[in-house]
């Protein structure tokens, strides 16, 4: 045995670390097996996390990697979700083990239920990989086998690896990275070897934009720190570190371009318009930011707490640099400003903690290689912040957590140990830590998952239950699927998730991600002024039950649960479905005035000439909006504002130019509206300006039938647009029933609706084909007029479009579709999308590869001349 460790120490390293990152799970694994509980939460876990997996590896697996018009109303897919999985390296090594074991294995990639599943597995072998590479770094910094492998288990087995697995489960890659460019960069100083550092950086850059600004600070305050300060081993100096950093650096950039360029211009296409930030100085201790006890952000280990208090070790280089750098983030935890700082002086996130527990990992891990250096002395000494931080912490919690018995235990073996340096107290005060870790994970996952994700709420039933996916659900899908024209739209979701089109695989008008097109947002909030019925930053669904806007994205069939009085005008109701326990029913709203996904059109309107969103409405459904002047040859009649023939009377309110107080519940304002004047109206338009100035908690803009909740005014993901148009069924009588507090308020219009220009527009019914294939779209047109082909998919920069084989110009027409010019003898159109730059990247991708080739080569031929 000893021989085999000797000659295969790697292996016999991976296949330890594969035992403890089992041991790590068991927990997790015994829940899953036993009661079905899922290792993510209910929230982002299962409503984005799991839909998104499922999305893109349908998406790579059929060799189609951009553009899609089932991306919400469509988009770039892998630009938009490069935040989440479309650029991770360990995202591309899974789906390649499961598109090679669904060739031969009877599993359901199409399930949810197997990404859960598959989400364990691999949170199994990423954390061997962070065991195995941590262990390998505290091993290169001269650390003995136990202390490495001790730090190395409470790096990986962390809460702060939990905390981000079960949430957002891409966000734990970046714990493999770190290490591996700590380790190339030592490396690059201590013997010339840049290859590590390069491939280090490379991987990190390209897995996420995001994350490579948390890494690029960390790396850099390391790296200026290491230049600074020489330390005995190296082997460059200052400017020798400088130059081959920088140089290193340059090379992984390159590497990295394809994925850190599609992360980056993501980042800047994205638009993430926030209310004013309000941060108070210094956060709460007691409650989620407690780093030392029960804490749900992260907690560092006791260990630490008593190295940092070891001030007789602060004479060694590593110790001391470990040391400052956990204080450093230790007391920038106090303020939420530093959180900020780590979130682009954005909303304060805590998802820097990784890099403490790194730090402290490593000082725990220096720590306990150096026990035989202290006296008993020093080590009481170094007792007193840990004997009263826990306490005041039992006491400020009001609990108990079993992971403190282990404190005194390990501390008998490191006390006994200092004083005779017995080699079985060593032993045991390791094995003690590393049992002190599991139950330390285990109560956080009690005390802090468990109570904010209940395990019902999160388990195999749960998911494929009514809530989520049922199979009554996925029947109805497939047949309205089987009855679908080629980009029809359903209008469709469950209750746990907006994402409910990439879980079921329809086309729908729903997206529930922190990053898409802004001209997305654009369109919602300005152009159209579609209201969503919540105000949040990382949604857009629905288009505000208006018809109009249902006709031109060919949304032409709507499941409700239960019947609903907020159906569009002109949709009929369908067929009826039911859940086997008849708990809920489905109906299926049908369409009666559909439009043509194809429209070729000869009247263009100038986007500056429409001043209203039912304006604009019209001019899309008689022909195409340009931001275009000279190509205008088109107007449409204003609709007539009604708002000065209204009479307004107060119910449990008071206004007083435009601020509005409520002081009753579903207080606010009754509109009183000339019958003679709606007649022949379908519904109205309600436009108006509204925003609470005192809302500490949800409240909502109600107005007759269409309900909008808004988020309280502190939420950091609350979208600031004031400005709303609701639809309402036509009435003589409109009602704007608020909860009490205090407005800003201003009616400005009300709109009728008779859908006139719709059932016109309706009527004109064409052949032309139209055929999607990947990242191409082709159309065949039919006889037509010489215009604009439009079609409802949103345009993006780096489409390009083909008529008859020739290029032809491509625009964004309607503020947010795609329109090609066309003659009237034009055949066949062929829209293709490629990311503005992508060729360009790959080509810097290589050329960066063939350098890093050589460069490294030539340190190489260095030594063996030396």
């Amino acid at each position: 045995m000893k021989r085999t460790i000797k000659r295969f120490p790697n292996i016999t390293i991976l296949l330890v670390s594969i035992l403890c990152a089992i041991i790590a799970h068991s927990v997790v694994l015994y829940r899953m097996f036993d009661r079905g509980t899922l290792f993510t939460g209910k929230g982002d876990g299962i409503a984005q996390m799991i839909p998104f997996q499922m999305y893109l590896y349908n998406k790579f697996s059929h060799f189609h990697f951009f553009y899609d018009m089932d991306f919400g109303i469509g988009g770039d897919f892998f630009k938009s979700l490069s935040y989440y999985y479309a650029t991770s390296p360990i995202t591309y090594m899974n789906f390649i083990f499961v598109y090679i074991g669904d060739l031969f294995l009877p599993y359901d990639v199409t399930d949810p239920v197997f990404w859960v599943k598959n989400q364990i597995f691999i949170s199994i072998i990423k954390l061997t990989l962070i065991f195995f590479v941590t262990y390998k770094f505290l091993r290169y910094m001269k650390l003995n086998r136990f202390a490495s492998f001790t730090g190395s288990f409470m790096y990986g087995w962390s809460t702060s690896y939990y905390f981000f697995t079960f949430t957002w489960s891409f966000f734990s890659d970046v714990m493999l990275w770190l290490p591996m460019t700590i380790f190339g960069l030592e490396r690059l100083f201590k013997e010339r070897k840049p290859l590590l550092f390069i491939i280090s950086i490379a991987l990190t850059l390209h897995a996420n934009f995001y994350f490579s600004y948390y890494e690029f600070i960390f790396v850099s305050v390391y790296f200026i720190y290491r230049t600074l300060f020489q330390k005995e081993s190296d082997i460059l100096n200052r400017k020798q570190k400088l130059l081959t950093g920088s140089i290193s650096g340059l090379l992984a950039l390159m590497i990295s371009s394809v994925g850190f360029f599609t992360g980056t211009t993501s980042y800047l296409m994205n638009d993430r318009t926030l209310p004013p930030i309000k941060l108070n100085p210094i956060i709460d201790m007691v409650g989620f930011y407690n780093l030392f006890y029960d804490g749900y952000y992260v907690v560092i280990s006791a260990v630490a707490v008593i190295a940092l208090a070891t001030f007789a070790l602060y004479k060694h280089y590593d110790y001391r640099l470990y040391a400052i750098l956990s204080l450093i983030f230790m007391i920038g935890s106090l303020s939420p400003y530093f959180d900020s700082f780590f979130n682009g002086f954005s909303i304060d996130q805590r998802r820097w903690i990784y890099l403490l527990v790194f730090t402290t990992s490593v000082l725990s891990a220096i720590y306990l290689n150096k026990l035989s250096e202290l006296s008993i002395k020093s080590f009481f000494i170094s007792l007193i912040p840990a004997a009263l931080i826990y306490p005041i912490s039992i006491v400020g919690h009001e609990k108990f957590l079993i992971w403190l018995i282990f404190i005194p235990i390990f501390c008998l073996f490191i006390g006994y140990y200092i004083y005779n340096e017995h080699r079985l107290s060593y032993i045991l005060t390791h094995v003690t830590i590393f049992i002190m870790t599991n139950f330390f994970v285990y109560g956080y996952m009690t005390e802090q998952i468990d109570t904010l994700h209940p395990e019902k709420e999160r388990n195999i039933d749960y998911i494929t239950s009514k809530e989520y996916n049922s199979p009554i659900q996925k029947r109805i899908i497939n047949e309205i699927k089987e009855h679908q024209k080629p980009g029809e739209r359903i209008d469709w979701q469950t209750s746990i998730t907006h994402n409910t089109p990439m879980l079921q695989q329809f086309n729908g008008v729903k997206l529930y991600s922190s990053i898409f097109n802004k001209d997305i947002y654009q369109f919602y909030d300005k152009d159209l002024n579609i209201t969503m019925d919540t105000d949040s930053n990382s949604i857009y669904y629905r288009l505000g039950e208006r018809a109009n806007l249902n006709s031109l994205f060919n949304v032409n069939q709507i499941v409700r649960v239960n019947e609903s009085i907020t159906i569009p005008y002109g949709y009929e109701r369908g067929n009826l479905y039911a859940e086997n326990d008849l708990s809920k029913k489905y109906y299926v709203y049908n369409n009666t005035h559909p439009l043509p996904f194809v429209r070729v059109t000869d009247k263009v309107f100038d986007a500056k000439d429409l001043k209203q969103p039912i304006d604009r409405e019209h001019a899309m459904l008689d022909g195409v909006v340009l931001n275009d002047a000279k190509a205008a040859n088109s107007k449409v009649k204003p609709t007539a504002n009604l708002k000065d023939n209204v009479k307004e009377s107060l119910r449990g309110a008071s206004l007083n130019g435009e601020k509005l107080v409520v002081t009753t519940e579903n207080g606010g304002i009754t509109y009183k509206l000339n019958k003679d004047k709606i007649k022949d109206t379908k519904d109205l338009y309600v436009t108006m300006a509204i925003e609470s100035k005192t809302a500490t908690d949800y409240h909502y803009v109600w107005i007759n039938e269409i309900y909008q909740s808004r988020k309280p005014l502190n939420d950091d993901y609350r979208r600031f647009n004031p400005v709303i148009t609701l639809k309402v069924k036509a009435s003589d009588i409109v009602e704007l029933k608020l909860k009490p507090g205090t407005y800003q308020y201003k009616l400005l219009g009300i709109y009728g609706e008779d859908y006139e220009h719709l059932k016109s527009a309706s009527k004109n019914q064409n052949t032309h084909l139209f055929k999607k294939n990947k990242d191409k779209m082709e159309i065949t047109l039919a006889k037509h007029k010489a215009g604009y082909v439009v079609i409802p998919v949103p345009y993006l920069e780096g489409m390009k479009a083909k008529v008859d084989g020739k290029d032809a110009p491509i625009m964004e027409g309607n503020y947010l579709m795609t329109a090609v010019k066309v003659d009237k003898d034009a055949k066949h159109i062929t829209i293709k999308y490629t990311p503005p730059y992508f060729h360009i990247m790959q080509l810097i991708s290589i050329l960066g590869m063939i350098l890093t080739f050589f460069y490294v080569r030539r340190f190489k031929l260095k030594k063996i001349k030396a």
